[in-house]
């Protein structure tokens, strides 16, 4: 492919998603993959949208929705690989997810895990 050059404001024009340096250098999370991480990164920007939408909870924390089939079409991967993704994260204490049923998408606390 021949991309183009970016001149001036161009290089302003993509939103990026933030995925924490501590995440990837720590050795306490070596054993999370890279697909996680980028996960993370995209609950993390997900964020912004929990805080304008009021998303909290009864316990003031504010929480994520994101469906499995929005997981998928955003990484470009399969139902299993997202599970397998969300269920890294939970087990490494990076989420906590709560089931909600009744045909709703589960929801997810993203941690902050700079303040552990």
């Amino acid at each position: 492919m021949d991309f183009k050059y970016m001149y001036g404001k161009q290089a302003d024009q993509y939103s990026f998603i933030h995925i924490p340096k501590m995440l990837v250098t720590e050795k306490i999370f070596t054993g999370i993959t890279i697909h996680a991480k980028v996960l993370y990164g995209l609950l993390l920007d997900r964020m912004g949208m929990a805080a304008k939408n009021k998303w909290v909870d009864e316990r003031n924390r504010m929480y994520v929705v994101y469906p499995i089939q929005e997981i998928q079409k955003d990484m470009g991967v399969t139902r299993k690989k997202a599970r397998e993704c969300l269920a890294e994260l939970e087990n490494a204490g990076l989420i906590e997810k709560q089931f909600r049923g009744m045909g709703l998408p589960s929801i997810y606390f993203v941690k902050d895990f700079a303040v552990a």
